[in-house]
């Protein structure tokens, strides 16, 4: 489903989709979107933004997933289906292994179509 349906079909939503549109339009697919990056380029109350995500999750458009930070402050390149799935240990890009219990867990939005 195209987002300018689902604006159609969700008019109470329309602004906050029209502005992830946007968004979504810098994004290939395969690619995640961060909570700071939401906050940034999408400047809307917390709640209106929640309905609107939760609305291209249900139509396909994204899929979230959780990440962790390393201890550099990066995410890790892999990503997982349900925070319970993140080992006890992961490795940051240099190949260091880090426990993931001192550790951020961050939901990401993982754009799908």
């Amino acid at each position: 489903m195209n987002i300018k349906a689902l604006a159609k079909e969700h008019p109470e939503s329309r602004e906050v989709l029209r502005k992830l549109e946007s968004l979504l339009k810098k994004h290939r697919p395969g690619s995640v979107i961060t909570p700071k990056e939401l906050a940034r380029n999408v400047p809307v109350d917390a709640k209106a933004l929640s309905d609107a995500l939760t609305l291209l999750i249900d139509a396909g458009v994204l899929r979230q997933v959780y990440k962790v930070t390393t201890p550099s402050g990066v995410l890790t390149e892999e990503e997982f289906d349900d925070p319970r799935q993140i080992p006890e240990q992961l490795s940051d890009m240099w190949e260091h292994h880090f426990d993931t219990a001192e550790s951020d867990i961050v939901p990401v939005f993982k754009r799908v179509a």
